[in-house]
């Protein structure tokens, strides 16, 4: 691959969000950073927050090293995943979790699908 696309990088997004889905049954994602406010470099990273019952009693590295052997991007995936429940607690906090509830574009909503279509990523 000769330079990196916006294409790509939502076909990216688009194959991983279904592995999630399916594999973690994912309750929400969220695309926050660079990508979702729009000012990001081609080759920036993918910065998201994956929230799932599954990674209850997992460890927070475990959980992110076995959500990102499923990133098949060339740009780097930064991803924080959360059981509900830890995620309902630090979107109360100030850091990064509470922007990007503010700032970020959910992917996926109760479990379900909600990109949108004209979004650049």
């Amino acid at each position: 691959m000769d330079r990196i696309t916006d294409r790509d990088v939502k076909e990216w997004i688009n194959r991983f969000l279904a592995v999630i889905s399916d594999k973690y049954s994912a309750e929400k994602v969220l695309l926050f950073g660079s990508r979702a406010r729009g000012d990001y470099l081609i080759n920036s990273d993918v910065d998201m927050i994956i929230v799932s019952k599954k990674f209850e009693g997992i460890n927070w590295l475990k959980r992110l090293r076995d959500v990102s052997v499923e990133w098949e991007g060339l740009v780097l995936l930064e991803a924080i995943c959360y059981t509900p429940e830890e995620f309902e607690e630090k979107k109360k906090e100030i850091g990064i979790v509470s922007e990007a509830v503010k700032e970020g574009i959910e992917l996926i909503a109760r479990g379900k699908r909600c990109i949108p279509a004209n979004k650049q990523m």
